[in-house]
């Protein structure tokens, strides 16, 4: 039997004496909802998440990173074990070395020999690093071309150690390891932007449908009445 829709409101206008209640949001209700227009939410997690995916793929350039590090060597006393003093210049060297490595002088010289415009656009493509409680600098360089990042990297620390030894004549610091050629891409990541997209759409997708079952006051059918009235039903008149 069909039943003729009405809204809450003019169920309660033709109910007399019957007392306003809060109304509460039913988690199940909710959920009935949601997989109400679960087609919906899949096809949205289904076309994000593929456009997130192919979208990286193909619309996003790869991003390439090389890495190369150096080390703050201590000095050795005459006894042939660490000298502490040495230790302890080196710790608060690393902060200045951190600092004194992206620049301007020491940029603008990378620059000129990667072959790029200035020192602001090496310095994007630079982190610089310390490994915790270590006397030990990382360079990382990260760009669109493998071979220029390589170039960066090493390029900086070379300059660095030159400018020490020459300015300061600080020639305690030494290169651990050496940046390398690598084609395999660092960035970006296709399947974890896809992943991410599709929760996206999911979060669309279930948004809508709860915000429609939050905005309908229909009653649709005898059990709804009863349950947000809170009296019993004497009479239903069917949809003609």
């Amino acid at each position: 039997m069909a039943y003729k829709r009405m809204s809450r409101n003019d169920a309660y206008m033709n109910v007399a004496n019957v007392e306003d209640d809060e109304d509460v949001i039913d988690l199940l209700e909710v959920a009935r909802a949601i997989l109400k227009h679960i087609k919906l939410i899949i096809f949205l997690c289904v076309i994000l998440g593929a456009a997130g995916f192919f979208g990286t793929k193909f619309l996003i350039a790869p991003k390439y990173t090389a890495s190369t590090s150096i080390f703050l060597t201590p000095q050795i006393n005459d006894t042939g074990s660490l000298d502490y003093n040495s230790t302890m210049a080196n710790s608060k060297l690393v902060t200045n070395v951190v600092n004194l490595l992206t620049q301007n002088n020491i940029m603008s010289e990378v620059a000129k020999d990667v072959g790029m415009e200035n020192a602001s656009s090496v310095k994007k493509c630079i982190t610089v690093s310390n490994e915790t409680d270590t006397e030990i600098v990382t360079v990382t360089a990260t760009t669109t071309d493998p071979k220029l990042s390589k170039d960066i990297a090493n390029g900086t620390v070379d300059t660095f150690i030159k400018t020490m030894q020459k300015n300061l004549n600080v020639r305690n610091i030494e290169i651990v390891d050496k940046a390398k050629l690598s084609y395999v891409p660092s960035g970006p990541n296709a399947k974890k932007n896809g992943v991410l997209a599709a929760a996206v759409g999911f979060v669309l997708g279930a948004g809508y449908a709860i915000l429609r079952y939050l905005l309908d006051n229909r009653l649709r059918n005898k059990e709804e009445a009863e349950k947000y009235l809170g009296i019993p039903v004497f009479a239903e008149f069917p949809e003609v």
